[in-house]
This record gives structure tokens, C-alpha cells and sequence, in this order.
């Protein structure tokens, strides 16, 4: 058009922007895509009626609330977040996290590495639905680090379903023959709800004697004599248990007769 040389003297006027209804240009990256900043009083997302998906780049997923908190208000029908593989990442403003689950509740479904939550130094408060709140871990476990303050469960019935966790050791002491003894293994005991040692004396001789007692420490230095000495025959089994707490415990064993060495077998087996 005559007068009008945008072409061919300024290409960027000719370009179309889009402004918001307050005369703004939209804001993007350096991609073209459009860049969400809350504001300081926080962001607000309401699905509609039909729900609303969220599909995560594959390098994942970083959502930073503004320091007034993160609201999102899922619909009747429910709110579905899938993470991708490399995991989603969730960092809770200083005011703490609060997660209100729809009627119909809420589900998460973890990646196979498993989904870590980090709570904020305030706590996390979690309100499960009328209908309660079901938590399927990953086949690799759950993992639950609370806040130095602890870890508060408030509930008009709750019921906890696990495996029982147990551990059985053994160990042979074999020809000794000595009348000051020896210490077997010293175990940590502290994850361990109860345990006992069992110990057989498996020598060959008849005469081989042995003797052995329980011995229990807070440092794993510092020993306490605390349950036997017990005089085991040969073939002879017999169990030993403390009726103190200490971090640590241990067997102590010793030959009866120095010319009659002994062979034992010493059990430790622990459950939660």
C-alpha cells in the first residue's frame, strides 16, 4: 500500500499481540509459551464440571505456590493427577499444605520410583472424605519421614494393616577353647520390638562345656553383664533375653574346660 512500507521497513509492526483485558501484553518464555505468575494473595484454579487433566512434561512437573498458599478445588467427579516418570515435585508454601479431597475422594498415583512428600515446618494436614482416604504405596514401600515436632494420626477408628517384620541370624563358633571367652556379633537392636538369643552347643565331645551369657551396652563399648552365665552340655540348647533396653546386645561365650574345646551355634532372631 502506498505510505504504508511495514514489510519492507519494519516487519515487527505488522506482527499481531495479544493483550489481557487490562491493555497487557501476554507474558511468555523464551519458547512462546504462556508464563503463569501468581499473585501474591494466591492462585485459584476451579475445574470445570468435567474435570480437569494435567499432563506433565516429561522432565517433569514444578508447581511453586505463591507465599499465601496454593487453592485447588477439584469438581464432584473427582481430581486425577498422574506424574510423569521422572517423578512430581510438590514444595508447600511456609504456611503449610491443605489438600480438601472431593466427596467422591481423592487419588494419587505414585511413579514407580515412588512419590516423596515433604512436609513444611507448620505440618501437613490432609482431610480425608466421608468415604476415608485410601493410601496404596508403591511395591517398593512407604516411606513416611514426619517433622521434628511428630507425627499426628487423629481418627474415630483407624485401622493399620502390615506384615510382620522378622530377621534371623546365625553364626558358629567352631573349636574354642578358650576359658576367657569371647564376644559374638553385637547387633543394634533399637528397630527391633523384641528378641531373643538362642544358643545350641553342637560340640562332638561329650565333656566340651561352654558357658555364655547376654550382654547389653548403650554405645556398643561399654559392656553389661545382664542375663547368665549359663553352662551349656554338649547337645544342650538354651535361650537368653534381656529384660533391659539398650541399643545394643550381644553373646559372650567361653569354654568350661580349656583341653575340651567347644563348638556353638549362636541364633539371633528379632521381630517388630
Amino acid at each position: 500500500m502506498p505510505n504504508f512500507k511495514i514489510f519492507q521497513d519494519n516487519a515487527d509492526q505488522a506482527r499481531v499481540k495479544i493483550f489481557g483485558s487490562q491493555n497487557v501484553a501476554l507474558n511468555t518464555d523464551s519458547s512462546g509459551r504462556a508464563v503463569v505468575t501468581a499473585p501474591a494473595e494466591g492462585l485459584a484454579i476451579t475445574p470445570p464440571s468435567g474435570g480437569l487433566s494435567i499432563t506433565p512434561p516429561t522432565g517433569g512437573l514444578s508447581i511453586t505456590p505463591p507465599t499465601n498458599g496454593l487453592t485447588v478445588t477439584a469438581p464432584a467427579e473427582g481430581l486425577a493427577i498422574t506424574p510423569p516418570s521422572g517423578g512430581l515435585s510438590i514444595t508447600p508454601p511456609t504456611g503449610g499444605l491443605s489438600i480438601t479431597p472431593p466427596t467422591n475422594g481423592l487419588t494419587v498415583t505414585a511413579p514407580a520410583e515412588g512419590l516423596s512428600i515433604t512436609p513444611p515446618s507448620g505440618g501437613l494436614s490432609i482431610t480425608p472424605p466421608s468415604g476415608g482416604l485410601s493410601i496404596t504405596p508403591p511395591s517398593g514401600g512407604l516411606s513416611i519421614t514426619p517433622p521434628s515436632s511428630g507425627l499426628l494420626i487423629t481418627s474415630p477408628g483407624l485401622a493399620v494393616e502390615s506384615t510382620l517384620a522378622t530377621t534371623e541370624v546365625q553364626s558358629t563358633v567352631a573349636n574354642f577353647s578358650s576359658t576367657a571367652g569371647a564376644p559374638d556379633t553385637a547387633y543394634n537392636i533399637m528397630e527391633w520390638k523384641t528378641y531373643t538369643f538362642g544358643v545350641v552347643n553342637n560340640s562332638l565331645a561329650a565333656n566340651a562345656q561352654a558357658t555364655v551369657k547376654l550382654q547389653i551396652s548403650p554405645d556398643a563399648t561399654n559392656w553389661i553383664d545382664h542375663a547368665g552365665p549359663v553352662t551349656l552340655n554338649q547337645g544342650a540348647v538354651d535361650a537368653v533375653v534381656a529384660s533391659i533396653f539398650l541399643k545394643y546386645a550381644r553373646v559372650y561365650y567361653a569354654a568350661v574346660n580349656s583341653n575340651s574345646a567347644v563348638t556353638l551355634n549362636i541364633f539371633f532372631q528379632a521381630q517388630t
